[in-house]
């Protein structure tokens, strides 16, 4: 039988104020964000807290008796304007529901410092566990926070930055992505164009990565006048949308999400010439307008990462898993009235 190594202690303020050079006072108001302490200062402390670990408690002490139950767990959400989200915080709601718990949630608004910083908030408020749509690049640091027995399940994209040490659940951005722009060359297309968001997270890599491997098993080259990325609101993909279908004249397009389809069929240039269409996350005007989707399921997703949340609480010890749901492709035809 063997038996589990012991949770590490977390660092205390002492040696964080030791580390950085700075009285127990000083760090406190620093990690407040007190707007007395001199920045170069905060920014020292605040390096030293994430690199030791640390994280302030700002639950009264009566609250974090070990006999009495967390019931908060955080959500944090790559942009809530994206439509995407909601169904997926639905499903986290209906799960926490089940369990009587209650869900916070913060709004990265695609911005990784904001995301790090709320990631940092949720933790100093001790709730109970974390599910992360990721924005940034590298989470790595979460491996802290992991280390010290944190619940944490990342939910639309893998952890950037920690390989599979944590837990996931995805749809099959990759193989979906392709089975997507094979629909389109199946039709006949060969001049496919691409609006896509920032390649920031492992779910845009892989839904690029599906629309290269597409083109390549048929032949052909991935152009990059057909290519419009780093996009994020529907302004961004109206203009993008207009310039690629003027300048590059593609026969269809595929687009990495539901946000940016829709400034897509808001560009004038759309009306007038009418590309087939395909989308990554389905969206209640794709019927009318005829464009095929891939549905992502984030009702499930949701779902399953509050439930591999839950799992994790119950079992800190377990191996981390990654679930992979399967996407569905939905093929429109554009409605007459």
């Amino acid at each position: 039988m063997t038996t589990e190594p012991p949770v590490p202690r977390r660092p205390r303020l002492q040696e964080v104020s030791e580390a950085a050079g700075v009285s127990i006072k000083t760090a406190s108001r620093a990690l407040r964000g007190d707007a007395a302490v001199r920045e170069s200062t905060r920014q020292r402390v605040v390096a030293e807290a994430d690199r030791l670990g640390f994280r302030l408690n700002d639950v009264a002490a009566g609250l974090r008796r070990k006999s009495q139950a967390m019931t908060t767990i955080g959500v944090t959400l790559g942009d809530c304007m994206n439509p995407f989200f909601a169904p997926i915080l639905r499903g986290i709601h209906a799960v926490a529901a089940e369990r009587g718990y209650l869900v916070l949630t913060a709004d990265a608004q695609n911005d990784p410092d904001l995301e790090r910083r709320q990631i940092r908030s949720f933790f100093e408020h001790r709730v109970a566990g974390l599910v992360i749509a990721p924005v940034g690049d590298d989470l790595g640091y979460l491996a802290h926070e992991a280390a010290y027995g944190s619940a944490i399940v990342f939910v639309d994209s893998p952890p950037p930055g920690l390989g599979a040490s944590m837990d996931s659940v995805t749809t099959t951005n990759e193989a979906s992505t392709r089975q997507g722009v094979e629909h389109l060359l199946a039709a006949g297309r060969r001049r496919i164009g691409y609006l896509g968001h920032p390649r920031r997270g492992s779910g845009a890599q892989e839904r690029w990565a599906g629309y290269v491997a597409a083109l390549t098993a048929a032949g052909l080259p991935v152009d990059p006048a057909l290519v419009r990325d780093e996009l994020i609101t529907e302004e961004d993909a109206r203009r993008a949308a207009g310039d690629l279908l003027i300048k590059a004249e593609p026969d269809a397009i595929f687009v990495d999400n539901n946000r940016l389809c829709v400034g897509l069929i808001q560009s004038a240039a759309f009306a007038e010439t009418r590309p087939d269409v395909v989308s990554f996350d389905d969206f209640p005007l794709a019927a009318a307008f005829g464009i095929t989707v891939i549905d992502s399921l984030p009702y499930e997703v949701g779902r399953a990462g509050a439930e591999l949340l839950f799992d994790r609480l119950t079992d800190p010890a377990a191996p981390p898993r990654r679930r992979e749901l399967e996407a569905t492709l939905i093929i429109n035809a554009e409605r007459s009235y």
